[in-house]
């Protein structure tokens, strides 16, 4: 039995046949592994004392992890009943779970795989359903659920996503340590509120950077007593890009439609890309559109986006000289009409003035370009699944091997099992099986810059 216990994971049992069948349902091959029970059984009841009589046998057919080809166990395990009380007696078996019908480290296998594989293909290895798989997934998360706890981060950042069928979700992240902290479904400010006044440490938040979402400011202020809201400055620099299209699209309206189709195809992107970062080609567009009076505000539009995103990159050091050359700016915006996105951007920014300059007072570069690297997981996570409920969603995210690693590394766990360099997140006795670890680049593929402003995530 001890051999058997060391190959299988089961205990009390002796191996009594292997061989090969065929699933009447699906036509396919399977490995059957036949076992028994050859442990202890009661003589007196557990229940009442009374004495116990054999009562036959049972076989239970149990999933273990695939051999090249999906395998199933059949265990013959006794029973015993009680003269007295009829109490019913089965042996409770190491290695199999009852509940699920399946090996211990078949369960683990299956959770683990599914942090990274579809439902489909881990259902598939096991000749399991899809919904199998995902309920098993869910069963995981929650035992997790009360398993994992994470400290409060001092510095979060905060930001939306929109996800086909589950609508906004709120993403939560640790700044500082660059990490997932939490996903919520839904982004109104009740929701905000509630989680965060039922938020363990929220008093050691300090700082929290996200855009300009007016109820955050409602928010901080009652949850988070000792914390300063930063706007994050990509969302700010974005509206630059933004007025630059206004200024494109006006000019386009009052064009023949082979002038409108040249202009979008010729200078749309070139005027969103910074001018360090111009190609030869893309600068000769600047600079022709600078001598050409009908492009001329093209150019005008350039440089009044470039001397807005200067305010950041030329004062990283001086909170003053960055508000001085706000003004300074905002005084350069020509008076023609066509210029007003540009004032409405100087609007915003006197709008959240004190929350857009307060980034330059946070003792860490704050940014939310790890938040919306984050995003872009969660969206290649939910294709990945062909729409996942939300509590999948969020356990396949947040539960991710990488994240959980630079979470506990950091410090930031409070209670959490200890994450091998290999094999699997979590790890439950029984398992033997390797994390294959190699795809989790492929898994989290950050951008290297903002497709929106052009900027590198750093």
């Amino acid at each position: 039995m001890e051999m058997t216990e060391a190959l299988f994971g089961i205990s009390d049992c002796t191996l009594e046949n292997v061989s090969e069948e065929t699933d009447k349902k699906t036509g396919r091959r399977y490995r059957k592994i036949a076992f028994k029970y050859n442990g202890e059984k009661p003589s007196i009841c557990p229940k009442c004392g009374g004495k116990m009589y054999g009562h036959g046998s049972r076989i239970i057919k149990i999933v273990d992890v695939p051999q090249e080809i999906p395998v199933r166990w059949e265990v013959d395990v006794p029973r015993s009943q009680c003269t007295e009380c009829n109490a019913m007696w089965r042996p409770i078996i190491g290695g199999i779970d009852e509940t699920r019908n399946m090996s211990s480290r078949a369960f683990v296998d299956i959770t683990q795989r599914s942090l990274r594989d579809a439902f489909q293909y881990v259902g598939d290895d096991y000749m399991l359903s899809a919904n199998t798989v995902k309920n098993m997934f869910v069963d995981f998360l929650k035992v997790n659920e009360q398993m994992l706890k994470f400290k409060t981060p001092a510095f979060i950042g905060i930001d939306e996503i929109k996800v086909k069928k589950l609508g906004e979700l709120t993403v939560i992240t640790d700044l500082e340590h660059r990490t997932l902290f939490d996903i919520l479904q839904g982004r109104n400010q009740i929701t905000l509120t509630e989680y965060f006044m039922n938020l363990k440490g929220r008093e050691d938040v300090l700082w929290v950077c996200s855009d300009m979402y007016r109820p955050f400011q409602k928010t901080i202020g009652s949850a988070m007593p000792n914390a300063k809201w930063a706007i994050d400055h990509f969302h700010v620099v974005m509206k630059a890009n933004e007025a630059v299209d206004a200024v494109r699209r006006t000019m386009q309206d009052s064009m023949t439609k082979k002038d409108r189709i040249k202009t979008k195809r010729g200078l749309a992107y070139t005027l969103k890309t910074r001018a360090k970062d111009l190609d030869v080609e893309e600068a000769s567009k600047i600079r022709a559109a600078r001598v050409n009076e009908k492009l001329k505000p093209l150019a005008t539009a350039y440089d009044l986006k470039e001397d807005f995103f200067n305010i950041y990159d030329d004062n990283k050091e001086s909170k003053e000289n960055a508000q001085k050359a706000f003004a300074e700016w905002e005084k350069s915006i020509p008076k023609d009409e066509i210029y007003d996105k540009f004032r409405e951007l100087a609007g915003t920014v006197h709008n959240f003035y004190e929350q857009i300059f307060a980034a330059w007072d946070c003792p860490i570069a704050i940014s939310n370009g790890f938040t919306e690297c984050t995003n872009r997981i969660i969206r290649e996570n939910n294709t990945r699944g062909r729409g996942y409920s939300f509590d999948v969603l969020r356990g396949r995210t947040l539960y991710r091997k990488s994240n959980l690693t630079s979470i506990i590394t950091s410090g930031m766990a409070k209670l959490g099992p200890p994450i091998p360099e290999e094999g699997p997140t979590f790890h439950f006795e029984g398992s033997n099986e390797d994390d294959e670890d190699s795809d989790e680049d492929e898994y989290e593929p950050f951008p290297a810059v903002d497709p929106d402003t052009g900027e590198p995530f750093t």
